[in-house]
């Protein structure tokens, strides 16, 4: 578990605290890691190594941080080396970028990118061969979610079914967070106000009627249910299979003595019209990959991957059209040619950019989140404790994180919980 660090820097007005928690849950053992780095400009420095802010045509990168989670699958090894290699590549990446002439990425969003899908198939490739490195015969896997910070620009990549999700509290006057640009409103009467708050956008106090909770999902999840993840799967001659579960043991394991598991499960039967994570007599629906996976994206899970099998046709083809033999561990549909066109799981991460503390925003904070969460509280859910938490019992993001993964165990999840929980704040904003 991290200690909540403030990072402050003379040269910009956007700080953040952050805090993690990773608890095992009901599981025997914990296959989840995190990373989370408060100051990554120092520490690419202390590799001798070069970072954007050093760059005389990019002088406004004042700070960085780096914050991941992987959940891991079929073992621990796969999130294990991605916690320990990701950040290191990461920082070769950027100092490779920041060494060379990068002219044509005019932004920082665009070079964070870069940076990014350079590092996601860098620590892919290097754990698959891993994997049979030395004897080994490791067929495991992992989803991922990264965010990188650079001053105000959060860049999130997403791997998988982890999620990132934004809370915003903000003014009347905010056009940017609205419906119409996809986040979501919660109803004020169940924000509980304490007083007035300084508003950045007037340089005034903004009276408590006029403030609005905001929230957004900033990742998408990668199932191989959905359409997109389907047809991709398809493309390449995998399959997919649909199973019906209803999560019967999330009831048994509910502690109806938590007042926030009642309040989630109020609201759960009060608004029947829509499916919550919390009803434990929903149903679900799960898609496996080639029968196996419930996920379409992951760092490793070699036997899903082109490079990794035996190819039978040209090796100057391109992998994406050069037919490879599939593993016999898979069960084969009847009359399948046991044939494959480059990867079924796929290693490329959706990513996602957002601006934090835009004018009329008076709180904000990013939640990241494994699917140990987020199979037993919805987004909304989330969001609601979450802004509670730091804004009105006024905790550490530190202690946050960790009463969210404890609320996720007595909501009755059967999984390993993570949570980095990241709290937003300026110059101008009151730290009492």
């Amino acid at each position: 578990m991290m200690n909540p660090v403030t990072l402050s820097s003379p040269k910009s007005a956007v700080k953040w605290e952050i805090g993690a928690s990773s608890e095992c849950g009901v599981r025997t053992s914990n296959e989840d890691s995190y990373v989370a780095i408060n100051n990554l400009d120092k520490l690419i420095e202390t590799q001798g190594l070069v970072s954007f802010s050093s760059q005389d045509n990019f002088t406004q990168t004042k700070q960085q941080g780096l914050y991941a989670i992987f959940d891991g699958h079929v073992g621990n090894q796969a999130a294990r080396f991605s916690a320990e290699k990701f950040p290191e590549i990461l920082m070769e990446e950027q100092s490779l970028l920041a060494s060379t002439d990068s002219a044509s990425l005019s932004s920082i969003e665009e070079r964070v990118d870069t940076m990014l899908r350079k590092s996601f198939d860098r620590l892919d490739r290097d754990f698959c061969v891993l994997c049979t490195a030395d004897g080994r015969n490791w067929d495991c896997g992992s989803t991922a979610l990264v965010a990188v910070i650079v001053d105000d620009v959060v860049s999130l990549a997403n791997l998988g079914d982890c999620r990132g999700v934004v809370g915003r509290v903000v003014a009347t006057n905010n056009s940017e967070t609205s419906v119409e640009n996809g986040w979501e409103e919660i109803d004020q009467q169940e924000i509980s106000d304490d007083g007035r708050q300084w508003d950045r956008a007037s340089g005034s106090l903004a009276p408590s009627y006029s403030r609005k909770l905001f929230w957004k999902e900033m990742t998408d999840t990668h199932s191989p249910i959905f359409a997109e993840e389907q047809a991709r799967i398809e493309r390449a001659n995998g399959w997919i299979i649909e199973e019906t579960e209803i999560p019967i043991g999330q009831l048994h394991r509910m502690d109806i003595f938590d007042k926030d598991v009642v309040e989630i499960v109020k609201r759960c039967f009060a608004n029947r019209m829509k499916q919550h994570r919390s009803d434990p007599v929903r149903k679900l629906l799960i898609g496996r990959t080639c029968g196996d996976l419930a996920v379409s994206r992951a760092i490793g899970d070699r036997d899903f991957k082109a490079a990794y099998n035996s190819g039978t046709t040209d090796e100057r083809e391109p992998l994406s059209s050069k037919s490879w033999k599939g593993p016999d561990v898979f069960v084969y549909p009847e009359g399948h040619s046991r044939l494959f066109y480059g990867d079924i799981v796929s290693n490329t991460p959706d990513i996602r950019t957002f601006k934090v503390g835009s004018a009329g925003v008076l709180e904000e904070f990013l939640l990241m989140a494994c699917d140990g969460l987020w199979d037993v509280m919805d987004s909304d859910d989330a969001v609601r404790i979450a802004k509670n938490l730091l804004y009105e019992k006024r905790l550490t993001a530190k202690d946050g994180a960790a009463r969210l993964a404890e609320l996720a165990q007595h909501l009755g999840s059967s999984d390993n919980i993570t949570v980095i929980l990241i709290r937003f704040y300026w110059d101008d904003m009151e730290e009492g």
